[in-house]
């Protein structure tokens, strides 16, 4: 058992990929040319193209994690990094770990959780990780970024919002944390979705961590659902599409160093706004995919409203 005591005074062992800066300045986006490397050439039009899109990604045996997005922002940025005009590593971790304890201590004492979330020693110091999950689930801006194994369901957050706005879907193949587990298998601890997980390896706040890390806890309803999971930046205001693409093109040059054929294990493909309401109708009709069946629960369907509200105040006036 890896204990949050030792985890803080321990250093990490190096992983795979770029580690955690030791203060500000965040790593960049991507820039114009390094977006256009990964994205897909010609948007999709047509919802026969995000079949063949599917079909293509099924039918090469990968796993892959997917993510939509209702506006081409061409990043990926958690909610908590959005919330600040200046970045300040610092100010921000500050008020992390106030929202995390304030959360914790009002969370044990709810009188009407439900019985399938998560209990206090889930979330509870040996679980930061976990308990950011749980935040996020309630709507509480965090550094997590969900994904979904569910290619339909991410095509459904990018398409369900914003009517007059092209979409994007991001996706990568899930192979290419796959090295810092085989380097430091602690960090397999943040894929254990069992009742009694064991203690996370200390992730937040520690210099020597890699930069970006997969949790996959499936710890509330919503993300069992959904099929989600998160990825996780030590440096808070890291745009998750930069340190992806590096992880990445390191992958293929371990492909390539190893004698097999390099290929790309990250990409982003951006949808029409005109096909947004196609490719509705397709999840529905064909998937059973709607909003009642992406939000199980009160909190999720009061999100969908909302959605839904901006949508039609876009559109009407």
């Amino acid at each position: 058992m890896f204990s949050s005591a030792a985890a803080e005074s321990e250093g990490m062992l190096p992983a795979a990929g770029a580690h955690r800066p030791a203060g500000d300045p965040a790593p960049m986006k991507l820039d114009a040319q390094e977006l256009q490397a990964i994205t897909v050439p010609a948007p999709i039009t047509a919802v026969a193209e995000l079949i063949d899109l599917f079909e293509t990604h099924r039918s090469q045996g990968r796993v892959w994690a997917y993510r939509g997005q209702s506006r081409p922002f061409g990043s990926l940025q958690p909610s908590f990094q959005r919330q600040f005009t200046r970045p300040s590593s610092a100010t921000a971790e500050l008020i992390e770990r106030h929202l995390v304890q304030a959360f914790r201590d009002h969370y044990a004492k709810l009188p009407d959780r439900h019985s399938d979330m998560p209990n206090t020693q889930q979330i509870d110091a040996f679980h930061t990780l976990r308990c950011l999950s749980v935040m996020q689930h309630y709507e509480i801006p965090t550094r997590l970024l969900d994904w979904s194994a569910s290619y339909w369901t991410s095509l459904y957050f990018a398409c369900a919002s914003d009517p007059g706005e092209d979409a994007e879907l991001w996706f990568y193949d899930r192979s290419i944390f796959i090295e810092q587990v085989t380097q430091d298998g602690r960090w397999s601890a943040l894929l254990d979705a069992s009742p009694q997980p064991p203690a996370e390896p200390a992730y937040l706040y520690q210099p020597g961590v890699p930069a970006l890390v997969e949790l996959d806890p499936k710890i509330s309803p919503r993300m069992r659902t959904q099929q989600g999971h998160h990825t996780v930046a030590s440096e808070v205001f890291s745009d998750h599409a930069r340190l992806i693409r590096t992880l990445d093109l390191e992958r293929q040059k371990l492909d390539a160093a190893s004698g097999f054929e390099a290929q790309p294990h990250f990409g982003r493909v951006t949808i029409t706004a005109a096909c947004k309401s196609r490719a509705l109708q397709f999840l529905a009709e064909h998937h059973q995919i709607t909003a009642s069946s992406i939000f199980p629960d009160v909190v999720g369907l009061g999100r969908f409203l909302r959605w839904q509200f901006d949508s039609l105040r876009t559109m009407l006036l």
